[in-house]
């Protein structure tokens, strides 16, 4: 499972394919590069009738962390208001992009969360359509103790999960869900010990191998029809106001200190 841009990639000659988000560096957050190419991994997948099942993942001890806002800080500033604005549609859109790759997929996806799920690397396990998560992973919409709010469909997966009243005490307190709550809640498929944690994926995946293709994707569907009729419509209005908040004062000077924090940490690294 050779790394690229970020991901650790295999398909298996039963039609399991398998994504991880490889960058410990940065406790697999996602940076543009990673994005784009987890994109375009999960449709050369939906276009290909020998995948059979889905499964993302990470190694080591995060799920995703979210996006990655050290990129974010040392990019060179804007030279207009509408370059700025650019960078951030650009910056959404990708976002967007991702989820919608995950549920252009017709087979099932399994999410296998171990550590923590913040950000877009939560939307990303809240968008597929079975979630094994570990005792220790927690999942935290963490977009509006930086100014932002949930993007990724997170508006839509989450009250589509767990109702209007929790979701907006998920997405308006930004405070960290364990996955234990997160399973009375709804929101994920079962909770184990880590150590038991890729076993279960195992006999999941093998159930899902023995089951006919054709009944899943259907069955798939009709569930999405009830339960993310809102899926678009979220996204647009989620492009709409993260677009703007990128671009806000608060965000940027948080941006600002951030760069500043980094940087110092670097010259004193050295």
């Amino acid at each position: 499972m050779p790394a690229n841009n970020g991901l650790s990639v295999a398909v298996d000659d039963r039609g399991v394919a398998r994504v991880l988000v490889d960058r410990p560096a940065r406790k697999n957050s996602m940076d543009s590069a990673t994005s784009t190419a987890l994109i375009e991994t999960l449709g050369e997948w939906a276009a290909d009738p020998a995948v059979r099942v889905v499964v993302i993942g990470a190694p080591g001890r995060d799920f995703c962390t979210g996006a990655d806002l050290i990129e974010m800080a040392t990019a060179e500033p804007p030279a207009s208001e509408e370059e700025a604005r650019q960078r951030a549609e650009r910056t959404i859109n990708t976002g967007s992009d991702v989820v919608r790759a995950i549920r252009a997929l017709e087979v099932p996806v399994v999410a296998v969360v171990d550590g923590a799920a913040v950000g877009i690397g939560a939307s990303v396990a809240f968008a597929s359509d079975l979630i094994y998560a570990s005792e220790s992973a927690y999942f935290l919409l963490a977009f509006v103790n930086i100014g932002l709010m949930p993007d990724g469909a997170a508006t839509s997966t989450v009250a589509a999960a767990v109702g209007r009243a929790r979701a907006n005490e998920l997405a308006l307190l930004g405070e960290r869900l364990p996955a234990t709550q997160a399973y009375a809640d709804g929101l994920v498929t079962a909770v184990l010990p880590s150590e038991a944690l890729a076993d279960k994926v195992d006999q999941v995946v093998n159930k899902l191998l023995a089951a006919s293709p054709r009944a899943l994707t259907l069955t798939k569907k009709a569930i999405d029809a009830q339960t993310m009729a809102g899926f678009e419509l979220a996204l647009q209005l989620e492009t709409q106001g993260q677009t703007e908040l990128l671009q806000s004062p608060e965000f940027v000077a948080l941006i600002a200190a951030f760069a500043s924090k980094s940087k110092n940490q670097t010259v004193a690294s050295n």
